[in-house]
């Protein structure tokens, strides 16, 4: 492929999903922006947990759409969603994703942020199962459509369950807050219901301890890159007044860091598929670095849109003048950039070491975008407050 299709395809199939991912993406900013404050002074704990449950929503099922992929590539999964390992894979991704957010609130708890401790970890509970319900079947469903389509699903299938997991994980937060508020008793009922259908599903799934323990490493992974979110917890926990008093960050905050996720995502998971094919040669090959210049070249749009969409809903739910925030349109196609480099150099030299990509790079570059994303966050807050 020359470099020309690189860049058509980078615009025509990736520009599209980062598109579409940040506009899902925002439907969750609108929640974080309009429900900040108030979480901020009644549950300060789930800001601890945030930035983690965004990240391990991405690392899991992104993870999964990769290894999806390279199966349905290598023929070792029917391109149907009646083939058994669909729900095996749905099951695994529920109970990975569920211990290391138990893991984060315990922590959270630990470090002193003990108000309605009890209610957070319920909440935090019920959503995940819910949302790694939908989120599991979504992956496999979107991937499996784009390969029968011959549309690359490396290509497309990232960024559309990170930004799927942004859409659902905020919202479900807030729903089940104002259903704790609202009724207690259905509250409890819910979590209860959704904790006998984990069950029901481990049942069907016939998905036994040894077959779990196939994913150590992914678990292993994914668990330690959960406290290694705690940084982004904490980061954003601090300066969650600073981030507030700039507004349009509040609402683009999730949209920022799960874009800077699918840049770093569709690199990942396009370098493992190849480094399996044996399409790469050494760490200088030219392909790759073609695949980030064409992908980069979609970045300053992207910039632009994230300042578009972030004033565009301040101005309707706030009453708010819009402000094009020049320090984030300037940087972002350069944090991107960053991103991505870190992404193929990370994928490289993991296979190179003989850990699968797709297990541990994808997640791993996923949680760092997180951290790196909250971490430009506050430095663009603090430019733009001059703080």
């Amino acid at each position: 492929m020359s470099f020309g299709d690189k860049v058509r395809n980078a615009f025509r199939v990736s520009l599209p999903s980062l598109v579409l991912s940040l506009v899902i993406g925002f439907f969750g900013g609108t929640f974080l922006g309009k429900y900040l404050d108030r979480i901020r002074k009644s549950y300060p704990g789930l800001l601890v947990i945030l930035p983690g449950m965004m990240g391990l929503r991405g690392n899991v099922f992104s993870s999964m759409a990769s290894r999806f992929s390279t199966m349905l590539y290598l023929g070792e999964l029917e391109p149907s969603m009646k083939d058994r390992k669909v729900l095996e894979n749905v099951v695994i991704a529920m109970l990975l994703s569920l211990i290391p957010v138990t893991l984060l609130w315990a922590i959270g708890v630990i470090r002193g942020i003990r108000y309605h401790a009890f209610e957070i970890l319920f909440i935090v509970i019920g959503s995940t199962i819910l949302v790694s319900l939908i989120l599991g079947y979504f992956t496999a469903g979107i991937t499996i459509l784009a390969f029968k389509r011959d549309v690359d699903p490396d290509s497309l299938a990232a960024p559309l369950v990170a930004s799927m997991g942004d859409l659902l994980t905020i919202p479900t937060l807030i729903g089940f807050i104002l259903l704790l508020e609202a009724s207690g008793k259905a509250f409890w009922t819910l979590n209860g219901a959704s904790l006998l259908l984990l069950l029901v599903l481990w049942f069907l799934s016939r998905v036994r301890f040894a077959e779990f323990l196939k994913y150590k490493q992914l678990f292993t992974t994914i668990t330690a890159l959960a406290m290694l979110s705690l940084i982004s917890g904490f980061t954003l926990e601090r300066f969650s007044g600073l981030i507030a008093s700039t507004v349009i960050l509040g609402f683009a905050y999730p949209s920022i860091l799960s874009s800077f996720g699918n840049y770093g995502s569709i690199i990942a998971a396009k370098t493992s598929t190849k480094l399996n094919l044996g399409e790469i040669e050494s760490y200088f090959s030219r392909e790759p670095f073609e695949e980030i210049l064409a992908l980069l070249l979609t970045a300053p749009i992207m910039g632009v849109l994230i300042n578009l969409f972030s004033a565009g809903i301040a101005y309707l739910l706030l009453g708010l003048e819009p402000r094009f925030a020049l320090e984030l349109a300037v940087t972002y196609p350069l944090m991107a950039l960053f991103i991505m480099l870190y992404a193929y150099s990370l994928s490289y030299v993991l296979f190179q070491h003989n850990i699968d990509p797709d297990s541990v790079a994808i997640p791993l570059i996923a949680n760092n975008s997180d951290i790196f994303g909250t971490l430009y966050v506050v430095a663009i807050a603090k430019l733009m407050v001059g703080a």
